[in-house]
């Protein structure tokens, strides 16, 4: 299959970004506009590009194309891919791990040259698929649904394994990463890097630049699917098709008309209207949690007088909240989160993190509150994570009076803390900005499900680790004195049931 037979519309940013060769180009749209085959075209076209081989004579390209799970791997991304290169034609795709397609035909130009094109089919689902990433060299990566990718370490990952093929075969024509994604989440380093949404005011030079799109890098936004209808005083009243939408000749009739019904606003605006929001599955743990209410505008800085404390949830996917109590409200400032990483890998990235953002506190006086399994030794080391950060200097305590790491006890701490007003009547926690992950888990990411026992728990995901440093951390500040009998002098708060017992719902977060 050639460009050419890929059916290009011109004018559209389908047809720019199929044709681009920018070193990074990223399409987003709403469902059924066309992403996916044009992510798959774009690799074909490439590979047809590619300098004949001094070594092989042929024209070599190594892809690894990736989706966030294996299910939606297979279901979506490899049967897209297969729809348009099917097998009887290029060949069987072995379903190894990971499941590869090595797809050899001549040039269509008939110059007597071969095409010679592998692709590695990844799911990012698990911490230990990043180091299959890091195993081999790419001529391009492409990601497919870019915004089920969080980590933007991952994405920076992909992009550093650009080397094939090598000088010796004469280079490559085009090194680079493609990708295509339906709207982020407003809290996706995407959407933030793209200007979808505003950053934080008062942001360092540093942490500016970490939101800068490059200028030599591509953006290509399609339109709108739906476009709403709206009354006299602006309240939406449905949807329309948007006859400017791109595909729409190649979708069953009444795709989109079907699509909006029995959908919430935010999942429409996401998936139809290409707007950044943020849709949740599931009960929260904290539903009294308000971006409005919680979430600074501007960025927290440290106060050198004020006492630091770090909670921290260990693992293989650690996580580290930075905060301080200032009057008689809880400041958290700062999030670090580790990737595919042991205690050995993140301590001295915590250590770096204090001495970059808190110069003025000494390491010896910071207090670092744990995860209590942290006392145990891992299993592929005799030193347990708390030995581990103590010979970097920092020593760890699991919070006080929280016996056998009780979830209760965790999540009425914060229940607490996000349900009291202070003096003024200010809410007493505080969120920076910048703790990106916890802010999203916050507003319902950092869900309820039902487990075989019947009982429901939060799950355990990406959101789950930063959540958990945060409630150790907000025990180790002193409010979990209250949760366990001992109440604090002048606030006076009680146990709340926070979370267990509520039914499972789909939620927008507000």
């Amino acid at each position: 299959m050639s460009v050419r037979q890929f059916h290009l519309v011109g004018g559209t940013e389908v047809a720019k970004f199929v044709l681009s060769s920018n070193e990074v180009d990223v399409i987003e749209g709403p469902l059924g506009s066309g992403k996916t085959r044009a992510l798959c075209a774009r690799i074909m076209r490439h590979a047809q590009e590619q300098r004949v081989s001094k070594i092989t004579g042929t024209r070599l390209s190594r892809w690894a194309l990736i989706r966030n799970t294996y299910p939606d791997l297979k279901r979506t991304t490899i049967r897209t891919w297969l729809e348009m290169f099917p097998e009887h034609i290029y060949g069987r795709l072995n379903w190894g791990q990971p499941p590869f397609h090595h797809l050899k035909f001549p040039h269509p130009s008939g110059d007597g040259t071969m095409v010679d094109l592998q692709v590695d089919f990844f799911a990012l689902d698990k911490s230990d698929d990043v180091g299959k990433l890091r195993s081999t060299e790419y001529t391009g990566i492409a990601w497919n649904e870019l915004s089920f990718i969080f980590e933007k370490e991952l994405f920076d990952e992909g992009h550093s394994r650009l080397r094939y093929p090598g000088k010796e075969h004469g280079g490559s024509a085009w090194h680079g990463v493609i990708a295509d994604t339906n709207a982020p989440d407003e809290e996706h380093w995407l959407a933030l890097m793209t200007g979808q949404v505003d950053l934080p005011p008062n942001l360092t030079e540093d942490e500016r630049f970490e939101f800068e799109w490059p200028s030599h890098w591509g953006f290509y936004m399609q339109p709108p699917a739906v476009l709403e209808k709206l009354d006299n005083n602006g309240r939406v009243q449905g949807y329309t098709v948007n006859p400017a939408a791109e595909n729409l000749a190649n979708l069953p009739d009444g795709y989109y008309q079907k699509m909006i019904s029995g959908k919430a606003k935010a999942w429409i605006d996401s998936r139809l209207r290409n707007v950044c929001v943020l849709v949740t599955d599931g009960s929260p743990v904290f539903p009294m949690f308000r971006k409005e209410m919680h979430i600074s505008r501007e960025a927290l800085r440290p106060v050198a007088s004020a006492a630091l404390h770090v909670g921290l949830d260990f693992g293989r996917q650690p996580a580290a909240i930075f905060g301080q109590t200032i009057g008689n409200r809880s400041y958290f400032q700062y999030e670090l989160l580790g990737l595919n990483e042991s205690s050995v890998t993140f301590a001295p990235k915590v250590k770096k993190l204090i001495a970059d953002h808190y110069p003025d506190h000494d390491i010896k006086n910071v207090m670092f509150w744990g995860d209590p399994k942290g006392r145990d030794k891992g299993q592929q080391s005799e030193r347990t994570s708390y030995e581990i950060f103590g010979a970097n200097g920092m020593n760890v305590r699991p919070p006080p009076g929280l016996l056998q790491n009780n979830i209760t006890t965790r999540v009425n701490a914060v229940t607490s803390i996000l349900t009291t007003l202070d003096r003024d009547g200010r809410p007493r926690a505080v969120f920076s900005p910048l703790c990106r992950t916890l802010n999203v888990g916050m507003q319902g990411r950092y869900h309820l499900v039902r487990e075989e026992d019947g009982e429901l728990r939060p799950k355990k995901d990406r959101y789950s680790n930063p959540a958990d440093a945060l409630q150790y951390l907000v025990i180790g500040m002193g409010e979990g004195d209250a949760m366990v009998g001992r109440a604090r002098a002048g606030i006076g708060t009680q146990p709340v049931r926070g979370w267990k017992g509520r039914k499972s719902m789909r939620r927008v977060a507000g």
